[in-house]
């Protein structure tokens, strides 16, 4: 008799698993969404990021950007299975206000 008295009491859910349960339905649903806002706002970031970069080289083939020397007679060496050559020139670089970034680039040298 003390057996199945036992075994009913033990029978359902108990209202400790309910609120167990719940809560960990709530932080997965939770981190769910948190992972989904980051995603979305660095999807964003990357947009405006591309839209900048757009910008700024379109800016530096019309010209509109100002343009620095960072080094004076620079020489630069490429090699690679096909070949080499070599290039001496001036390295600078092209920024614009309001737009983040910077565009090095590499000038050759009249003459040469």
């Amino acid at each position: 008799m003390l057996k199945r008295s036992s075994k009913l009491k033990n029978k359902g859910t108990t209202m400790i698993t309910v609120v167990i349960s719940f809560a960990l339905l709530l932080l997965f649903v939770t981190s769910y969404f948190r992972v989904q806002k980051l995603s979305t706002e660095m999807m964003m970031d990357s947009r405006d990021m591309l839209v900048n970069n757009r910008q700024l080289i379109r800016a530096f083939y019309l010209g509109e950007t100002s343009n620095r020397t960072v080094a004076d007679h620079v020489a630069i060496n490429f090699s690679g299975a096909e070949g080499s050559f070599y290039i001496e020139g001036t390295l600078k670089m092209a920024e614009m206000e309001g737009l983040r970034g910077t565009i090095y680039y590499f000038e050759e040298e009249p003459g040469d």
